[in-house]
């Protein structure tokens, strides 16, 4: 691979980088840890993993959630009760990645809103089932296709054999997670 110049430039146009610099955090907490036997590519991984799962959360919700006045856990539960359907509060709080107490402002929220209603279960009266209104559905519906655009933009840099690798990889890290604290959701 022919290197660049001092300049930076390689055949008269400025070179590319295929990987992007390390953030000064990163670096910063490299010197801070040195000589305590860190292993500091899982520390850069984790790390950017979790920058970055926040910083995806805060662009999405200046950008496409800004206009329906959505913050991304309201979203998510919208998104959940979309593509599963009705479902039971403690379920729901599982796939939407938040807290019982969360879920219940965020439901109080958009029940207000008339984007979801929730019902008693016949069966078991202490249990809440949960599921989108038609004006709920509609408005999933038609936010989806622009978050999933905005999805595309993030990502449009990597190629596809970037994201496969970026998804296999971080599907292997929750499966391993999985594995250390035992399935998400399964009662004790």
């Amino acid at each position: 691979m022919k290197r660049p110049d001092s300049a930076g430039k390689a055949n008269g146009k400025k070179m590319q980088s295929h990987r992007s610099q390390k953030p000064l955090a990163e670096l910063l907490g490299e010197r801070r840890v040195a000589g305590l036997g860190i292993n500091l590519d899982s520390m850069a991984l984790v790390s950017n993993i979790h920058r970055a799962s926040g910083f995806i959360r805060q662009h999405f919700e200046r950008s496409v959630l800004k206009d329906p006045d959505l913050h991304w856990s309201a979203f998510v539960v919208l998104w959940c009760l979309w593509i599963f359907g009705e479902l039971e509060t403690r379920r729901l709080a599982i796939e939407a990645g938040v807290a019982k107490s969360t879920l219940s402002s965020i439901l109080n929220m958009l029940e207000g809103r008339k984007l979801l209603r929730r019902r008693t279960n016949e069966l078991e009266r202490r249990l809440v089932i949960v599921n989108l209104t038609a004006a709920g559905t509609e408005l999933i519906s038609k936010l989806f296709p622009k978050f999933n655009a905005e999805e595309t933009r993030i990502v449009a840099k990597l190629t596809a054999r970037q994201m496969d690798s970026a998804t296999d990889a971080i599907r292997m890290i929750l499966a391993t997670i999985g594995e250390m604290d035992g399935p998400v959701g399964e009662d004790s």
